[in-house]
């Protein structure tokens, strides 16, 4: 039977470190012994739960104009999502510059430069002071 085959010689690729996961569930005094299959279903579960996660806080961060997929996004993508609800508390810090959303990603940068162009003339004047 080939490695790539299905069955016990199955080479099973994942994308989390699967002896990890099972020295995590050991490390709990009521887990006792963990079937070898165990870690890997977890790991393959973890896995489609962080593509739904980031999926939603990527298409946020596409629809508001932006780049990089921030903090906001993800919180705005658990508080948008019912079966993200029980990160919600993990979340509720997580500062949104958009306002929800209310501002693009366009209209942030804008005001992000507009802003370091009155700290730079601003640092320049107090320069200017200080040599005379």
């Amino acid at each position: 039977m080939s490695s790539t085959g299905k069955g016990k010689g199955k080479n099973r690729q994942t994308r989390f470190p699967v002896a990890r996961i099972k020295r995590i569930m050991q490390k709990d005094e009521e887990v006792g012994k963990v079937a070898q299959a165990t870690p890997v279903v977890i790991s393959k579960a973890l896995e489609l739960f962080m593509q739904d996660l980031l999926g939603a806080a990527s298409k946020i961060c596409e629809d508001r104009g932006g780049r990089r997929v921030e903090g906001y996004h993800l919180k705005q993508a658990i508080d948008n999502t019912d079966m993200f609800d029980f990160l919600k508390e993990i979340v509720q810090g997580v500062h949104d510059p958009t306002n929800g959303g209310l501002i693009t990603e366009e209209q942030l940068a804008e005001a992000k430069a507009a802003e370091g162009k009155k700290t730079r003339k601003r640092k320049q004047k107090t320069a200017a002071a200080d040599e005379e």
